[in-house]
């Protein structure tokens, strides 16, 4: 009987994971890094890359380039210079994303708020799968991963400009599917639950300032789930393991 392969065949498979500063982006990094994944970790915060370059287990040291997603001129300087490294990209996991306006009611929210939300949580999911995808096509294939919510998609969400990035963002998942389908790249949109990270607490917080009742993040922080487990699950979804699957996956 062949034995279990526990690297899920990502050794040495070049894989650039935004939001790696902290929460599922970190944890994903470290999942990706025990499996001998070469990484390219993008975020803004530059200290917290540092950090979680500072954790990774391998031979390899990460990429490292401080970004912001939201700003075309950075996301394409980045990818840029992975390329001129690597030669090529085989997965992008776009983690990086912002909550504001926590259970905020829609007459009190501003635009210059509702735009920083959707710039970072939409068009950073573009333009980050527009750069991979300009190396992936010619290479005749590779994985897109973005990251959404269910809050996307069921309309639950306690923030108003969240829940509607997050929708753009499974719109967009869906519509790379059929566009880039027929160049071998799959694409994917991650609709995570409850995690317990800082923006998920942050949230949290912000939603019990703006009247929420403290039962309520009580509740949510009872239910989220590690990060950890949702790198795991990130970490297979960008494996060879994995190419059956299609379209929204969601966890619990």
């Amino acid at each position: 009987m062949a034995s279990f392969d526990t690297t899920l065949g990502l050794q040495d498979r070049r894989i650039v994971v935004t939001g790696a500063a902290s929460g599922i982006g970190r944890a994903t990094a470290l999942a990706l890094a025990g499996a001998g994944a070469r990484l390219a970790l993008l975020d803004w915060d530059e200290a917290g890359l540092a950090q979680t370059a500072a954790e990774l287990s391998g031979d390899t040291a990460p990429l490292t380039h401080q970004v912001d997603v939201s700003d075309e001129k950075s996301v394409d300087t980045a990818f840029e210079a992975i390329i001129a490294e690597w030669g090529g990209i085989d997965v992008l996991i776009n983690v990086a994303g912002v909550m504001r306006d926590q259970m905020a009611d829609i007459r009190n929210i501003t635009v210059q708020d509702w735009q920083r939300v959707l710039d970072v949580n939409l068009t950073g999911s573009f333009l980050t799968a527009r750069a991979a995808s300009r190396t992936m096509i010619p290479a005749g294939g590779g994985t897109i991963i973005l990251v959404g919510s269910p809050a996307g998609v069921s309309g639950a969400s306690g923030s108003i400009s969240y829940g509607s990035s997050k929708g753009g963002v499974n719109g967009l998942a869906m519509t790379l599917e059929r566009h880039l389908g027929e160049h071998g790249i799959r694409v994917h949109n991650f609709l995570p639950g409850s995690v317990d990270t800082p923006l998920f607490n942050r949230s949290l917080d912000n939603g019990v300032a703006n009247g929420a009742d403290q039962s309520y993040a009580d509740h949510a922080r009872e239910i989220a789930v590690s990060p950890e487990g949702i790198g795991r699950a990130l970490a297979m979804l960008a494996s060879p393991w994995a190419s059956d699957l299609k379209g929204n996956i969601f966890t619990r």
